[in-house]
């Protein structure tokens, strides 16, 4: 008897609840909607439509991936009857034939090579060379 009149209560208060918390949303959107501007209210359909168009394509793409994942643990869970052999590769000990070392760079790459700057808007032109790597070294 107790259980019943416990399980009761707690639905009447639920029940409340969500109708104060309606009635809240309701007076909050009707406050909201007439002080809003036409562009404003746009604004927050457009973001309301968003979301509600959202909604069926982050569940689809949830459905899809629960029955990716449980498709997964089947086949883990069964032992297959075809195991691929391993694989062994062996190397010789100079590396790729045609590979030179890594280390071997192109010259463009170890020495920054001199570049030609021209001032433009001083009273006369300037002309400098340099790297431009000076204020780095």
């Amino acid at each position: 008897m107790e259980r019943t009149e416990t399980g009761g209560r707690w639905a009447r208060l639920r029940a409340f609840l969500i109708v104060v918390v309606l009635l809240f949303t309701m007076t909050l959107a009707v406050i909201v909607g007439t002080r809003l501007s036409n562009e404003a209210l746009a604004v927050l359909a457009g973001a309301a439509v968003g979301v509600a168009a959202a909604i069926p394509t982050s569940l689809l793409i949830v459905t899809v991936v629960r029955r990716r994942d449980e498709g997964r643990g089947r086949a883990m869970a069964a032992p297959s009857q075809q195991q691929t052999p391993p694989v062994i590769v062996v190397a010789p000990q100079g590396g790729h034939p045609g590979m030179g070392n890594w280390q071997d760079m192109p010259s463009s790459l170890m020495m920054p090579q001199q570049r030609r700057f021209t001032v433009v808007g001083a009273d006369s032109t300037v002309e400098t060379e340099g790297t431009g790597y000076e204020r780095y070294g």
